[in-house]
């Protein structure tokens, strides 16, 4: 079954979540490559905010068991994604 994609709402929330199984003494440095799947979410919320001029903002959260398996730097590379300045940690 596949949920029909409906806005109900005028924003997009999007949640990085990755390895739990990433040891917490890896937090300090990006342990998993994802950049395809990262890409994908930036094509997607940049397409959905051209198609649905309605949408007004987008919150994106990462955290250490995210993605890319650190938090900081997932945020980043998302950020260079949608054209957004990264942010110094």
């Amino acid at each position: 079954m596949q949920t029909p994609p409906v806005v109900t709402t005028d924003f997009l929330y999007l949640r990085h979540i990755g390895d739990r199984n990433i040891s917490e003494d890896d937090f300090r440095k990006i342990q998993t490559d994802r950049v395809c799947e990262m890409q994908n979410w930036a094509n997607i919320l940049r397409r959905s905010q051209e198609e649905d001029k309605s949408i007004k903002l987008a919150i994106v959260t990462a955290n250490n068991q995210s993605l890319c398996g650190f938090g900081p730097g997932t945020a980043n590379l998302f950020c260079s994604m949608v054209n957004l300045r990264p942010v110094n940690w």
